[in-house]
């Protein structure tokens, strides 16, 4: 009896030990699939052929329930079973063994089918059955049930181990779909993802951030996220993770320059946490915004609103430089009608020089503070402008660079662009001067590029030099006027004036450079779409004669200046110190001609020249004014304004136009 026993004993011993062992050996397989499978269909798939083997059923399946209609769905991986028969029996809740087995949610096992009163009758003919309803966190997902012809097929092990495989099975498949729904989620997210060890190295990217790395995310994993970054974002990746391992608080959200495979550099907006598991292992999820676009727009703004201010400024002072110059050059040239002394008259002329050189950096200056855009603009051949900048600047580039012993070369590449507005001299005058600076650039010789092509709407003009570069404090300055590298050889009112020049077009002027690496100028122009070039008048110079003048001005000293240049010719001059004065002399007196000032106290030139064509419209009236000529043309036609003379002037060409005046 004792070794009956203890047989017995040993014999319940094994069974239960090879009942865990095949719990377990089943529960172990199915985790593995469910670590190495692509997605969820595929996981049932392999786990539904591994329970097929090991419970010996003629038929297993996985019906999941369509929570739209409430029916359950064969999974297509389901062994022996039809799809169109599983269709036709219209399986749901508290229908079948299946409907019975969720609607209690318990297992159900039957070893003689053909006499349960809630089988659902067909052709085939099953004995036994098992079913197990797959429930996760108190939701129903379907059910998974085999079947065998043969009767009492399955015990009630099998239903123990079947139950435990259907919860599993149920805990595997929603892990499987929220991890689904996170990876959609991410996967599909605008912004880029990743994943990455204490040591950058990358476990996780998704499929934007590939794109924003240029880079296949296959190749991505175990790369050294760092590579990817410039010197400074290095170093305040570094420095944020000291902090933090020292206990402080540093901003989860911060800036970094992005270095993409192609070389291109981007702007990016990085949000990063740090997860730290029960091991003490830490990993970094961040997230990193493309904000290049933003920034270059911030930049543009902020930039237009900085040069407007100048602008305004240096319209101011370039009128009040306009003013004393006009004194000292009038004055000069006053004097050099009447000096004989050559050693005075070499002074004189040294005096009017540099008053001519002064005005004319002036005028550069004004050329910047310009923002209207100009009437006299018109088709422009843009190939054959960068052809005639390449020649004009020929003995700089080649001659002066090989007398040098260095070697520049200019390279085009000219894509088909239709033409765009603009002005061709001014145009010339832009690609000229950048030709200029990327000379300067290259000390050690290089190559420049003059590329056109089309971006969207906008003809496309490059400038592209391998010279030294800038840095991004120079990048950012180089618009502004007076704004040099070079102050002892350059006023700095190039590139400006290039901005200018290109603003008036209506188009725009963009720079990129790095140190080292050369610098891209970009010009974006218009269209020449219904643009006519205008059709030149002849000029012709009349004969003068002695004439009555008024001359309105509030400062004295330049009314003394063409007072005294207009009487040297024998013309009579009046002089009056405001509009005021001058309207008043002008009623009092008949007047062959008025030259009057634009900016004056209470009335202005636009409103002085408006009454004397109102008393007497055949009067030429000239605008003297110290605020360049690109005044309001309309404005200038409403006035009456006949003629402009800028200053500061130059006595001979005042003499002219009021000689050609007089005679029309």
């Amino acid at each position: 009896m004792e070794i009956q026993s203890t047989l017995d004993s040993m014999s319940s011993l094994y069974e239960e030990t090879k009942r865990r062992l095949d719990e377990l050996t089943i529960l172990y397989e199915m985790t593995k699939i469910s670590q190495t499978a692509l997605n969820t269909d595929q996981m049932i798939g392999e786990i539904i052929r591994v329970l097929y083997s090991y419970f010996n059923s003629e038929k297993l399946s996985v019906l999941l329930l369509d929570e739209a209609t409430g029916l359950w769905v064969l999974h297509p991986s389901s062994i022996g079973f039809n799809p169109k028969d599983i269709e036709a029996l219209n399986l749901k809740l508290g229908k079948g063994i299946t409907g019975w087995v969720v609607e209690q949610g318990c297992p159900s096992g039957v070893n003689h089918v053909e006499k349960d009163l809630r089988l659902i009758r067909n052709r085939e003919s099953i004995l036994s059955e098992i079913c197990v309803p797959l429930q996760a966190d108190g939701k129903f997902l379907g059910v998974i049930h085999a079947q065998s012809r043969r009767e009492n097929a399955y015990s009630q092990n099998d239903l123990r181990l079947f139950e435990k495989t259907g919860h599993h099975l149920a805990s595997l498949i929603e892990s499987a779909r929220s991890e689904e729904r996170y990876r959609t989620v991410v996967e599909n997210a605008l912004d880029g993802v990743l994943v990455m060890g204490d040591d950058y190295r990358l476990i996780y990217v998704n499929e934007r951030l590939s794109n924003l790395l240029g880079c296949e995310k296959e190749v991505l994993i175990g790369i050294d996220f760092l590579s990817f970054l410039d010197e400074r974002s290095q170093d305040l990746l570094k420095e944020r993770d000291r902090l933090c391992r020292e206990g402080e608080e540093v901003p989860s959200q911060f800036e970094i320059s992005i270095l993409r495979k192609n070389g291109e550099s981007r702007i990016v907006e990085m949000n990063s946490t740090l997860i730290r598991d029960s091991q003490g292992n830490t990993n970094h999820i961040a997230f990193l915004k493309d904000i290049t676009e933003k920034r270059k727009l911030e930049e543009q703004l902020l930039q237009s609103e900085r040069l407007k201010a100048i602008g305004e400024m240096a319209s101011g002072v370039a009128h009040d430089f306009n003013n004393a110059l006009a004194i000292i050059l009038g004055n000069t040239q006053l004097l050099l009608l009447n000096v004989k002394d050559k050693e005075q008259l070499d002074t004189l002329k040294i005096i009017e020089k540099v008053a001519k050189d002064s005005a004319q950096t002036v005028r550069r200056l004004q050329e910047f503070t310009r923002s209207k855009i100009q009437q006299d603009l018109y088709p422009m051949d843009i190939p054959n402008i960068l052809k005639d900048a390449i020649e004009i600047t020929r003995p700089r580039w080649k001659d002066a660079a090989q007398e040098k012993g260095i070697c520049i070369d200019i390279v085009t590449q000219f894509e088909d662009v239709p033409r765009a507005v603009g002005n061709v001299s001014e145009l010339r005058e832009v690609i000229t001067n950048l030709i200029f600076n990327a000379v300067e650039a290259m000390p050690e010789g290089g190559r420049i590029i003059l590329k056109t092509f089309l971006r969207g709407e906008k003809v496309c003009v490059q400038v592209i030099d391998t010279g030294v570069g800038m840095t991004e404090e120079v990048r950012k300055k180089v618009f502004e006027p007076f704004f040099t590298t070079k102050p002892f050889t350059n006023t700095g009112l190039g590139l400006s004036m290039a901005y200018g020049i290109i603003k008036r077009f209506g188009g725009d002027i963009e720079v990129a450079s790095t140190p080292g690496q050369g610098t891209v100028f970009t010009i974006f122009l218009q269209h020449a779409t219904g643009v006519e070039k205008p059709k030149d008048s002849p000029f012709r110079i009349p004969s003068g004669r002695e004439a009555k003048i008024l001359v309105i001005d509030d400062e004295p000293h330049v009314r003394e200046v063409l007072s005294r240049g207009l009487s040297a010719f024998n013309h009579r001059v009046t002089e009056a110190h405001s509009g005021e004065q001058g309207l008043k002399l002008f009623q009092q007196e008949n007047f062959d001609l008025v030259l009057t000032d634009l900016g004056m106290p209470n009335l202005s030139g636009w409103e002085v020249c408006k009454t004397i064509k109102k008393f007497s419209p055949k009067t030429p009236v000239g605008m003297i004014t110290g605020w360049g000529m690109e005044l309001d043309e309309a404005k200038k036609r409403e006035s009456g304004v006949d003629f402009i003379i800028s200053k500061p002037f130059d006595l001979n060409k005042i003499l002219h136009i009021v000689s050609e005046s007089l005679a029309c």
